[in-house]
């Protein structure tokens, strides 16, 4: 069985208050469709950016951001593949993010996250093989447990995850912690063991604006971050600093977020939208999907108005045009 040692100290208590209060703002500031949707697209890309570039991709923010919008890049295949790849994993886990995080869900990301970096028998699967960790001289610093213990691991793991009266951040804290110990897969632990970190958030009613920025915080100084989860295995398991230290990226981030708000510093590059468009948007943001002609009805125009009005938000990528001729339909682009 997992046991979890933690204390909960007075910073750790004040962490998670400056979380729940600017959290709590965030949500009540009404951010405007056409605001929260390029912001929140923006959250992605850079998640995606700071996750893949803590395990070494190469690829800008401004690459990155090509990939997520579905561009071609003149770029090394697996470089781009691994974008890719993290791309389709975390819209993966954002489809199912108020669902409980199963052992399943985890071996389909990890599936989503190494698709045509592994065999296709090394994807979704627990290793067969010992692996290590090294650092940056290639020295071996960690050894992870022998591949039969795997599964054992990992369902003690999953079997203390459901605890509910742990809070969610030392729920997701410890979790991606211990999975990064057992490093039950060949290739593709850190960008996995992070991605479910978020997950168990998400399943706990986190905002997902504000926590896609934890990757930011991780990355803005990896060396530290690779030397507080060392520090946890060397401490003989005492999650104590690691839990503080993920709950400080959480408020920064959160933080962020709402200084961005304050500032003003939210747009659509320059792009000014007109009332009916935000009346539109809001409309599909309430329905999820509809047609130009259900547009119309509610909002009593013509299809030619709607037509006038949707044409640039879907060049903006704002809203995503879906099918042909009278059986096109409308969905507000999420990522």
């Amino acid at each position: 069985m997992f046991k979890a040692q933690y204390r909960i100290a007075p910073h750790l208590l004040k962490l998670f208050e400056q979380i729940a209060i600017v959290g709590a703002l965030v949500r009540n500031s009404r951010l405007k469709v056409s605001v929260k949707a390029p912001l929140e697209r923006d959250a992605f890309a850079r998640s995606v950016h700071s996750s893949t570039w803590i395990e070494g991709n190469l690829l800008s923010l401004a690459q990155v951001r090509a990939v997520v919008d579905g561009r071609d890049l003149l770029v090394e295949e697996k470089q781009k593949t691994e974008v890719a790849n993290c791309v389709g994993a975390m819209r993966q886990i954002l489809k199912s993010k108020h669902k409980p995080v199963t052992e399943l869900g985890l071996l389909a990301v990890h599936a989503r996250m190494i698709k045509g970096l592994l065999a296709r028998d090394r994807t979704g699967r627990y290793r067969s093989v010992q692996n290590y960790i090294v650092d940056a001289r290639n020295k071996v610093i960690f050894t992870p447990p022998l591949p039969a213990r795997v599964p054992g691991r990992m369902k003690a793991l999953f079997a203390w995850s459901k605890d509910e009266s742990l809070h969610p951040v030392i729920r997701s804290a410890i979790f991606a912690h211990e999975f990064l110990t057992i490093h039950p897969f060949v290739d593709g632990n850190g960008r996995v063991a992070r991605a479910v970190g978020q997950w168990l958030l998400w399943e706990k009613g986190f905002d997902p604006l504000c926590t896609l920025g934890l990757d930011d915080f991780f990355a803005q100084d990896r060396p530290r971050y690779y030397d507080m989860i060392q520090q946890t295995r060397d401490m003989d398991g005492d999650f104590t600093h690691w839990v503080e230290y993920v709950a400080e990226g959480l408020a920064w981030a959160h933080d962020d977020v709402q200084k961005r708000i304050k500032a003003g510093t939210l747009s659509l590059q320059g792009v000014s939208l007109t009332p009916k468009q935000e009346e539109l948007l809001g409309l599909l943001e309430k329905k999820n999907v509809l047609g130009a002609s259900e547009i119309g009805h509610a909002m009593k125009i013509n299809r030619a108005r709607v037509n006038q009005l949707i044409s640039p938000l879907v060049r903006l990528g704002i809203v995503i045009r879906e099918g042909a001729a009278r059986a096109v339909r409308y969905r507000l682009n999420e990522k």
